[in-house]
């Protein structure tokens, strides 16, 4: 299935931050998943079949790539454990009830830093923030001038790697693959 989303030029997770992904939710085995960003729902579904006992609430803003993600969700007998919320994560994000003990965050690059306080708040102590794609690339954290049209994505970024990895109560590594990703933990509220 991301075989064929990539060949369709759908933007689905690289194959080592995948990798990272998945052995992340293995070692963690979290209970709640929230996942920004559900596309097409490979990642969700491979997160949900790592850990059988896991639920997962999905945001995604595509009406067509959320009924197809519910769709594949289904395909892989997975429909009961997940729910997505169709909508702006900008909206949506602040009016979440529940905790999660894991956060997978792959939407809106622009958004992350608006999202990582009200994630932060989401999140179990102990829990994890898992973020793609934050070293947008290689125009953060690397000295690169990013273009016009990817200055606000390169401040979002740099926003949100600013509130993570200087929070007391937070244990932030940024790998610097594929487009960077990191790997937040929440140690106390």
């Amino acid at each position: 299935m991301r075989k064929s989303a990539k060949e369709r030029g759908e933007p689905i997770l690289r194959e080592k931050s995948f990798e990272l992904l998945i052995n992340t939710v293995k070692n963690r085995r979290p209970k709640t998943i929230l996942e920004i960003g559900v596309n097409e729902g490979y990642s969700g579904i491979a997160m949900l079949l790592e850990v059988p006992t896991a639920h997962l609430t999905g945001i995604e803003i595509d009406e067509q790539k959320a009924e197809r993600a519910k769709l594949n969700y289904r395909a892989f007998g997975v429909e009961t454990r997940a729910k997505i919320f169709l909508g702006d994560g900008s909206e949506i994000i602040p009016l979440l009830s529940g905790k999660y003990d894991f956060i997978f965050l792959d939407g809106p690059k622009g958004h992350y830093g608006e999202y990582c306080d009200n994630l932060i708040s989401a999140l179990n102590c102990g829990g994890v923030l898992f973020a793609d794609n934050v070293l947008y690339r290689g125009y953060v954290g690397k000295g690169k001038k990013a273009p016009h049209k990817h200055a606000t994505i390169k401040h979002g970024m740099e926003t949100f790697l600013d509130k993570i990895t200087n929070d007391k109560k937070l244990k932030t590594v940024v790998y610097d693959i594929e487009d960077g990703v990191s790997i937040t933990e929440k140690l106390y509220e």
